[in-house]
């Protein structure tokens, strides 16, 4: 049964219906104004009149039109959304991603307020369409393939300049059979403007009312033409983020709202409890005591008698008495002591630190007046840095036993020790003062594409070209907790009149490590330098992903229909991807507590087939002004999975002229990439719920990895919908565009998260329990979170955009546009069941983000001679925390449950930003425009909740505040 609540379906249904009202209802609007003005055109539609408008002496390259391969004349039946240079500046954007990562239909799940104490790619910008993962997002650059970023084949868009764009498209459905793999969810392509005259230059700065989170952006770019037959365009950019501190620098995520467990039912509360004011009950920075054993090993009594729980170790090393809050559990407690020095989430960092460099250049040459060469090349480089987890132990995983014969523990312990029997006991850390690791990582970029286009005839025209990227990816970690060395330095003995580490002072000669310092952990800082240079190393990944890739088509007219002519493209791409990469030994081995390195090696080479037709059926005929049918088909050889064939069929239909109805059935396809198949298991360790026991909270290590077994994951969808565009009369102003989009994905490929797992397991779903180790008290030890075709995938919903200009006279006028994502289901398949996360806002760490029932994006603008106002505002509505919560609103709670919580809502946000501009005329061709934006000027602080990045869910709302940009851009040129 699929784990939903009616009412959110409701609320859905009920979205779709307001907003379609919304904009049929400003229909009147521009029935009745008195001045005919044209209406804004498109971002596409600029783009056509640009190109028509194109000096005779720049060369003529075709118009890129995505979705498709059969040329600008072809009316595409796949949904497209474009978002142009102006949206950018309108908003004071200097980043394409983060531009993107604000349309409703992505779901922004990775930049750099969502790293967390992750490595990896920091602050690369994915793009995650429909929130199906950035590995089933395409992304091209002119219709091209970009280079991959990642070891999964994602493209972090820092490294694509934004200066340089003319339009972004971004298409859903019958993607992969014209583009191939990795269309499942869409195609983002981003246009550049290869037409581009003069110079263009930016300088911009900022920071938050907090005086944090300050940003530096400066570009230039520029085209010229080189007599009749060449035209060149280049670009660079430079920006710099601060980012912000860690999660005591704001209130919202200071409050420390975590989930805190309870036994279900008693005092009258429910299993979970999502509450401010929790601290860790079992481990502080200089030390706690959990648990007394004696010489057979044996628990001393219980923990309400155990004699030496509770004793603390103060920053000296001194013990004292720890104070305990209410409800206090394995790892957590409701208040007590420990505000601001919670292990799990006080030192994680809001937002990484990121700088970025990134160019381009492009070269346009008419050889002859039927042989056109381009040539492109770019070069990006992005650099981040992260915070790992706090190193943290709790029931001696990490430290052992400590044993009486330790010269660390203070003489008053030591006493109490022998006073009631205590051989040793486990203590609880969270170690503030060694620091968390830190990761810089830097990924390079390179790119150069040679292409010819020759016209063969009027109406045939041929298309070769050759690509060649590569991504250099290091990493370079620093105070790494060793594992390993840890235990032995911790485990210290007295010989000889000195301290030194049991190893080398028992008699197995086995054992010895001359290198081992002993290490004292009681207090903070009462360690030797030496002893941390003995605990603590460095870490190394250094991987090269290379690909190439070549291609020819052919695309022309077949023959003439009474309705226009029939165009077919057909052709040939071969592609071979590469994996190199190296790790240190220790991260090999997973032996680091955190920010492991890892090394990975593979490749895959893909050979495919594709061909595509348009028919044109009716035209200005008594059934409808135009119909168009498309198909197209691409047989695909991959050398890992096999071969696959992925299909489109479409429609585009004109009943009368400015309505038009579309429609798309697709099968789409995913491979899976070299990390997925090649790569290596990693291993860090995370806060979890057991519900096997009741709910008991714990720490286990988890293992993500890959597996060499994995098959082609297979979509099947279909899009419908209409556009409304009068092109005459009073209504040409405006513009509405309603599409319903279905995708199944089969065989899905992923990680379903240790959370998920663990809950999955208990609730029946048996194929999940053995990759849980629990130990002999049946408490979870470690989860293998690797990679399977365990799932299914399904999602739909609706997207939405109106544009509207309204003249003011005088006044100026006005520009309306209002984008929105109705999202009916986002859900999750497997042996067990189905789980919709549509409507959940909130993300627990371990377990699969979710998106909104809806998200609405509007833009207005305001134009009165040099100036220009707009106002941007975005709005999330209310959700649920997680769909396996039940609160007391939803149906089936009971306080007694184990899934019980005492509040699964999420609250909604409105975010308003605001951005003013005035543009000078210096003459000469000379243009200048200063800006100032002011971004969240409400001031709206995220939900407090639990989230894997801090005290929210920092995929969807704001982390930073009330923010401040100001800037200026200058034009040279015609």
């Amino acid at each position: 049964m699929t784990m939903r609540l009616s009412t959110q379906h409701m609320r859905a249904h009920a979205s779709v219906l307001a907003i379609v009202g919304v904009a049929m209802a400003a229909l009147p609007i521009g029935a009745a104004a008195q001045e005919a003005v044209t209406a804004e055109p498109s971002a596409t539609q600029q783009s056509a009149q640009a190109a028509d408008a194109t000096p005779a002496n720049l060369p003529v390259t075709d118009i890129v039109v995505t979705g498709t391969r059969l040329g600008s004349n072809f009316n595409a039946p796949t949904p497209v959304t474009s978002i142009g240079a102006e949206r950018l500046d309108a908003l004071g954007i200097t980043n394409v991603g983060e531009a993107l990562n604000q349309l409703p239909s992505f779901r922004a799940s990775s930049g750099p307020a969502a790293q967390a104490n992750l490595g990896g790619n920091i602050g690369a910008r994915l793009l995650d369409l429909r929130g199906l993962d950035p590995q089933r997002t395409l992304v091209l650059v002119d219709g091209k393939r970009f280079v991959p970023s990642t070891v999964q084949g994602s493209v972090d868009t820092n490294l694509i300049p934004s200066s340089l764009l003319r339009t972004v498209d971004v298409v859903t459905g019958g993607a992969s059979a014209a583009y191939g793999s990795d269309a499942v969810a869409g195609v983002v392509n981003f246009v550049l403007d290869r037409k581009k005259e003069g110079l263009d230059g930016e300088f911009a700065a900022g920071m938050s009312q907090r005086g944090d989170d300050g940003n530096l952006f400066a570009s230039l770019s520029g085209g010229m033409s080189l007599g009749d037959r060449v035209h060149v365009i280049g670009a660079v950019e430079y920006e710099k983020l601060e980012g912000l501190g860690t999660c005591t620098s704001r209130s919202w995520c200071d409050s420390q709202t975590l989930i805190l467990g309870n036994t279900p039912g008693a005092g009258g509360l429910p299993a979970n409890l999502i509450i401010g004011g929790v601290n860790t009950s079992t481990m502080t920075p200089g030390g706690l005591i959990n648990r007394s054993y004696n010489a057979a090993g044996q628990a001393i009594g219980t923990t309400a008698t155990d004699p030496l729980r509770g004793t603390k170790f103060l920053a000296d090393g001194t013990p004292g008495q720890f104070q305990y809050g209410t409800l206090v559990g394995p790892l957590f407690m409701l208040g007590g002591e420990g505000q601001g020095r919670n292990g799990f989430i006080s030192a994680l960092r809001l937002k990484v630190p990121l700088e970025r460099v990134s160019t381009y250049g492009a070269l346009t040459a008419e050889l002859t007046d039927d042989v056109t060469l381009t040539a492109d090349v770019s070069y990006g480089r992005v650099k981040g840095t992260v915070d790992g987890a706090i190193f943290r132990d709790f029931n001696g995983t990490l430290l052992g036993r400590i044993k009486r014969d330790n010269p660390f523990i203070p003489a008053a312990v030591a006493s109490a020790m022998d006073a009631n029997g205590v051989a040793s006991f486990i203590l609880g850390k969270a170690a503030f003062d060694l620091g968390p690791g830190r990761a810089t990582s830097t990924t390079e970029t390179y790119r150069g594409v040679l292409g010819v286009e020759g016209k063969l005839s009027d109406k045939w025209t041929v298309n070769g070209f050759y690509q060649y990227g590569r991504t250099n990816f290091t990493q370079r970690a620093t105070n790494l907790v060793n594992q390993a060395n840890l235990l032995k330095a911790v485990d210290a003995v007295q010989s000889g009149g000195q301290t030194i580490c049991r190893v080398n002072a028992d008699a197995i000669a086995s054992n010895d490590d001359a290198a081992c310092v002993p290490f004292n952990p009681f207090g903070e800082g009462q360690y030797s330098q030496a002893s941390v240079g003995y605990i603590t190393g460095n870490g190394l990944q250094h991987t090269v992903n290379e690909q190439h890739v070549a291609g020819i088509d052919l695309r022309g007219e077949l023959f003439d229909l009474p309705a226009g002519p029939v165009t077919v493209a057909v052709g040939a791409e071969y592609r071979r991807d590469t994996v190199d990469g190296t790790a240190d030994p220790i991260s090999a081995a997973n032996g680091f507590y955190s920010l492991n390195g890892s090394a990975l090696s593979g490749g895959v080479t893909v050979k495919e087939v594709f061909g595509e037709i348009a028919v044109p059926v009716l035209r200005d005929s008594a059934v409808g002004y135009a119909l168009d049918l498309n198909g197209a088909a691409r047989r695909t050889h991959y050398s890992t999975t096999g071969s696959v064939t992925t299909w489109k069929a479409g429609l585009v239909y004109e009943p009368v002229e400015g309505v038009r109805l579309r429609g798309t059935r697709s099968r789409d396809i995913r491979a899976p990439n070299i990390f997925e198949l090649f790569g290596p298991q990693t291993l860090r360790s995370i806060g979890l719920s057991d519900p096997l026991n009741g709910g008991l909270q714990t720490n286990p290590f988890v293992i993500t990895g890959a597996n060499p077994d994995l098959s082609v994951e297979k979509a099947d969808s279909w899009t419908g919908g209409f556009v409304i565009a009068p092109r005459h009369g009073l209504l040409q102003r405006l513009r509405l565009s309603v599409d319903y989009y279905n995708i199944k994905v089969a065989d899905a490929i992923g990680a379903l998260g240790a959370q998920t797992l663990v809950n999955r397991c208990a609730q029946g779903a048996t194929n999940f329990c053995s990759q849980i180790t629990r130990d002999a008290n049946n408490q979870i030890l470690q989860v293998r979170d690797v990679i399977l075709n365990s799932n299914a995938l399904k999602t739909s919903g609706y997207d939405i955009e109106f544009q509207y200009r309204q003249p003011l006279g005088s006044w100026g006028e006005l520009n309306a546009q209002l984008i929105a994502n109705i999202t009916k289901e986002l859900t999750t398949v497997d042996a067990l069941g189905a789980v919709d996360r549509a409507g959940q806002t909130g993300v627990r760490t371990g377990t699969i983000p979710g998106v909104p029932d809806y998200v609405l994006d509007g833009v207005l603008t305001w134009t009165v001679g040099k100036f220009q106002l707009t106002g941007h505002g975005r709005y999330i509505p209310s959700g649920i925390y997680w769909t396996n919560f039940v609160g007391p609103d939803q149906d089936g709670y009971a306080v007694t449950a184990p899934n019980s919580v005492d509040n699964n809502n999420v609250p909604s946000r409105f975010y308003l930003d605001m951005t003013a501009r005035v543009n000078v005329d210096a003459g000469n061709g000379r243009t200048f425009q200063l800006f100032a934006t002011v971004n969240n000027l409400l001031d709206r602080d995220p939900p407090a909740m639990p989230g894997p990045s801090g005290g929210t869910n920092q995929i969807l709302f704001d982390p930073v505040g009330r923010a401040f940009k100001i800037g200026a851009r200058f034009h040279f040129g015609s």
